[in-house]
């Protein structure tokens, strides 16, 4: 089981290079049961706060509407323990945004994110792999 980062959406939907190319394969894994992965409520935030900007606004809250009918994606709420425990991880210097991903994946047991951003490299009890490391393991 793998936490999708926001950033794997927002790929998936707007970059048309590398980028966002693996981002759709990873998304057509999940959806086709061959992976699995979680995400959290607060990447439907950031993906409709980004993409609103590049896309336009009820574009990217119909993108949203999308993401929460991928087969085998579970969206999972973020809890007030969630973000007591990012309190700490942005001591150590995580983005508050970052840190209450990371909280939500710990707090699922799931200790792998996938994500292109690099302040995951931060934490040691998370690993964070790359859209192109997730799809090598497939």
């Amino acid at each position: 089981m793998h936490y999708l980062d926001s950033n794997v959406f927002i790929f998936a939907r707007y970059d048309r290079g590398i980028m966002g190319e693996n981002a759709r394969k990873i998304l057509r894994l999940i959806e086709e049961n061959k992976a699995s992965a979680i995400t959290s409520a607060l990447t439907l935030d950031e993906v409709i706060f980004i993409l609103q900007k590049l896309i336009g606004y009820r574009e990217s809250i119909n993108y949203a509407e999308t993401i929460f009918k991928i087969f085998n994606l579970k969206i999972v709420p973020v809890s007030s323990e969630d973000v007591l425990q990012s309190l700490e991880l942005m001591k150590i210097g995580l983005k508050p945004r970052d840190a209450i991903h990371a909280s939500v994946a710990l707090s699922h047991g799931i200790f792998t994110i996938v994500s292109e951003d690099k302040d995951f490299k931060k934490l040691k009890n998370l690993d964070c792999i790359s859209l192109s490391e997730f799809l090598k393991k497939f």
